[in-house]
This record gives C-alpha cells, sequence and structure tokens, in this order.
C-alpha cells in the first residue's frame, strides 16, 4: 500500500480546504493508498527560520525535521489550495521553501477551489513544485458555485471532475510504481 499525503495549504480561520480534503480522500482507494492529512495549520510552521540552504540538507530545528518526515515518508502528495488574490496561500509556499531535497521526484497532484477553480493558484503552485524537482502529475480545479458551496460543501463535483481526481490519482499511482521500479541512484 502507498502512502499518499494530502496537504491542506490554508491556514485561515473559516477554512474549507479541510472539508474539499475530506473529499479528495473520500476518492482514494483505500486498497491503494493510505491516506494522512498534513494539516498546515495544525502543523503551523514558523516562517522560514533555518540558517542553512534546505538545499543543503542540514536542518536543525525540530519542526523542520519533522516536516522533512512527513514529506519524506510520503510516497505521493495532493495540495489542496484555495486561491487567495491570484494565487496560492502563504503557508504553502513557506511550506515547500522549507525543504528540497524530499520534494526530488515526489510525485504531486494539486486540487485548487475557488470562483475560478483556483487556476492561477494551481498554475503558480506547480511552477514553484517543478523548481524543487517535485513531478507534477496533474490537476483539478474545483469551483464556487459550481461544484462548491461557499461553506465548502462539494455539492456537485460531477462526473467530470471525480474522474479527473480518479485519474490524478492513478497517475501518482503509477509515478510511485515507476520510482519503486528504477534502479537504485537513477
Amino acid at each position: 500500500m502507498n502512502n499518499l499525503s494530502i496537504i491542506v495549504s490554508s491556514t485561515r480561520p473559516g477554512r474549507i480546504g479541510d472539508k474539499v480534503t475530506s473529499w479528495v480522500s473520500q476518492q482514494a482507494d483505500p486498497e491503494q493508498w493510505q491516506v494522512t492529512v498534513l494539516d498546515l495549520a495544525e502543523i503551523d510552521l514558523p516562517f522560514f527560520d533555518e540558517e542553512d540552504m534546505p538545499k543543503n540538507g542540514n536542518y536543525a530545528k525540530p519542526h523542520t525535521q519533522a516536516w522533512a518526515s512527513a514529506i519524506f515518508e510520503s510516497d505521493a502528495i495532493v495540495v489542496v489550495t484555495p486561491q487567495y488574490n491570484r494565487s496560492f496561500p502563504a503557508p504553502i509556499k513557506n511550506a515547500v521553501d522549507y525543504l528540497f531535497a524530499e520534494w526530488d521526484s515526489k510525485p504531486i497532484g494539486i486540487v485548487g477551489y475557488g470562483w475560478t477553480g483556483a487556476a492561477d493558484a494551481r498554475a503558480d503552485l506547480a511552477k514553484v513544485l517543478t523548481h524543487v524537482h517535485a513531478d507534477v502529475v496533474g490537476d483539478l480545479g474545483l469551483s464556487f458555485p459550481e461544484q462548491l458551496t461557499v461553506d465548502g460543501s462539494v455539492v456537485d463535483a460531477g462526473a467530470e471532475a471525480t474522474g479527473e481526481l480518479t485519474a490524478m490519482l492513478e497517475a501518482l499511482a503509477a509515478k510511485v510504481g515507476d520510482l519503486a521500479e528504477a534502479p537504485a541512484g537513477s
């Protein structure tokens, strides 16, 4: 069984990311995925406070070591993100910036939500994750009011959105399989 971590990137009071995360989690095949939710509101990383550059991997702070371990132990990741001011929220950027090697080749999918399906946030986040050598396999946008209520209920994801999420989860599983079969050091 593969470890799928779902990162809830919004930390704001009244957020709906936890409800979208619940929907994503429910779509993950329990025979294929062991799901762990990594809620940035609970993890509460301070703004980057390590002395050394993340690329060097010399993590001195316990919160960085715990975060690095959580990402390293994830076989694949889905980031659930809203769109704030035409991009993703600061806590997910900060969480990405804390690490480097842990993101390398990590299969990642992005689920954005907002008035435009978080199109700008998904594109911006994919660019940042690609820079740290993550393998972004796909993204999905959920829009108000078509698929979500403003309180976060996924009211009509429909066959298309559910199918896109299923395809993204299958692509993540395929990437995990490819990594498992790759010779060491490749």
